[in-house]
């Protein structure tokens, strides 16, 4: 599991993720600036991840609306996506 609180200056989450690959679960909480997941390729890559939590996050709650936003195609395949 990982949680990532309160980091208001992060605006996009690093390629480095990529090194996660036992992360199951992800929650994202009070991140105001944060607009931008990994890259797909990286998202894919994390083939443990079952859920994904993004709360209070304005921009990027909008970007991973599911079907039209322009974040969507990152957490698609993910079975548990909570925006």
């Amino acid at each position: 599991d990982l949680t990532i609180h309160s980091f208001h200056e992060i605006e996009a989450l690093p390629d480095s993720f990529r090194n996660l690959s036992s992360l199951e679960r992800l929650s994202i909480g009070l991140c105001d600036k944060l607009m931008y997941l990994p890259s797909v390729d990286v998202m894919r890559s994390l083939s443990k991840l079952e859920s994904i939590f993004i709360l209070c996050c304005p921009q990027l709650g909008t970007k991973c609306e599911r079907e039209s936003g322009p974040e969507w195609s990152k957490i698609s395949h993910i079975r548990g996506v909570f925006v």
